[in-house]
């Protein structure tokens, strides 16, 4: 018997996905509900459980995109089967094993990589590529992939504790040793957000406003929290209370909350702010856009929204958010702050279909005028990109004006 396994539909906006890593080999024997590949879409990653239980044939190699619901591979329910559709793969991929894993091997915790007969470690083509980029050794790696197997979690992982020393007398090539240019594939995640960039900038006319907010009463509200943060348990961040400042001019100023859908314009009584976050990719040249949404913010305290989005966020670093946790965002935050040199003035790419983007940048010190004197305050750059489809320059203008209220005088939103 030989049964399809189709590119899963992960969420209702997913049209197509991306293989990114096969977590068993072609011919392995796989348990049912064990994991079998990484699936990328719209900036997420999952790990996919397979509902079927049998000989994996690989249909869609990895890197390659496909639409949902498309045999990516195929299960044989046994070896006869296996070579009916596996062919001439069946001769040199990993013989179909006779012996089925028990259940008490398949729940053993992940054990040191086991090399094959022939002395070779078993480790999936990326991490393997992964591994290579950073000069590590893979027989320091440990194994969480199926039977042992070295998938890329594992070299994210072994990099974090500092296994990147290769194997003795063997030679490495560092990055930047080489006059040869470095060629990153311009598919998944990355192609997903360039694409993503270049439809927001093609079908929303956005305009950006700029202005500096003084931080001062900010910072000082903000060192109460951390007088006491002990007993908080929670290094209350300056973010934290830009997202409450978001919520309270988004509810004083509905229409920065609301997004085109069809031939409507809706407008959300729910903040829910997606908080744009750079994450590390899988070489030094590579970054990831993730946007996480924090929901329902105009009800949430700024110790209650610190300890939600430090949850998002680390967990968004873990790969570990599920498709809700990164859909329904009514409104942005861009988090660069502190990442340029002062005094740097952006203009944020809108997240569609959200209508407003708020991108604070590096604060600083500076002179100036406070009633007639002059005084040193802590400035910080402040944008707020908006699609002018559907936001006019007036509720902009009221917008801004209560964001700036809100974080120049933040005990008023508190209140």
């Amino acid at each position: 018997m030989i049964t399809d396994f189709l590119m899963p539909k992960l969420a209702m906006a997913m049209n197509e996905g991306t293989v990114n890593e096969w977590l068993a080999q072609e011919g392995d024997y796989v348990e049912k509900g064990a994991p079998i590949a990484v699936v990328e879409t719209e900036k997420v990653s999952y790990d996919i459980e397979t509902p079927y239980a049998g000989y994996l044939h690989i249909v869609v190699p990895e890197g390659e995109t496909v639409p949902v619901e498309v045999p990516i591979a195929q299960f044989a329910s046994d070896e006869d089967a296996y070579r009916s559709i596996a062919g001439e793969q069946a001769s040199t991929a990993s013989s179909p094993v006779a012996e089925v894993p028990s259940s008490t091997e398949t729940d053993a915790a992940p054990q040191a990589p086991s090399a094959s007969a022939g002395g070779r470690i078993k480790a999936s083509p990326l991490a393997r590529k992964m591994a290579a980029d950073r000069g590590m050794e893979l027989a320091a790696v440990s194994g969480t992939g199926p039977g042992g197997r070295i998938v890329k979690r594992d070299i994210l992982a072994a990099e974090q504790q500092g296994v990147t020393t290769a194997a003795a007398g063997e030679p490495v090539m560092m990055p930047g040793t080489s006059l040869e240019p470095v060629r990153i594939p311009f598919k998944g995640m990355r192609a997903t957000i360039a694409r993503r960039m270049v439809e927001s900038l093609n079908t929303s006319a956005q305009l950006s406003s700029f202005w500096e907010v003084e931080l001062d009463q900010l910072l000082a509200l903000r060192q109460q929290f951390l007088d006491r943060e002990e007993w908080l348990g929670t290094r209350v961040s300056i973010n934290a209370f830009l997202i409450k400042a978001i919520a309270s001019a988004a509810t004083q100023v509905p229409i920065a909350n609301a997004m085109i859908e069809g031939d409507e314009i809706v407008v959300h009584r729910s903040v829910n702010v997606g908080i744009a976050t750079a994450l590390p990719g899988a070489t030094e040249y590579d970054s990831i856009l993730v946007v996480p949404v924090l929901k329902n913010v105009q009800a949430m305290g700024v110790l209650e929204i610190d300890k939600a989005m430090k949850s998002l966020i680390e967990r968004a670093r873990r790969n570990e958010l599920g498709a809700d946790e990164m859909s329904g965002s009514t409104i942005t935050l861009s988090t660069t702050a502190g990442l340029s040199p002062p005094g740097t003035r952006a203009t944020p790419v809108l997240n569609l279909p959200n209508t407003t983007l708020v991108g604070p940048s590096t604060p600083e010190q500076k002179p100036v005028v406070r009633d007639g004197e002059v005084v040193v305050r802590t400035m910080m750059p402040l944008s707020v990109t908006f699609d002018h489809r559907v936001m006019d320059g007036e509720p902009a203008a009221r917008f801004g004006t209560a964001l700036h209220e809100a974080i120049e005088h933040p005990g008023l939103m508190l209140g």
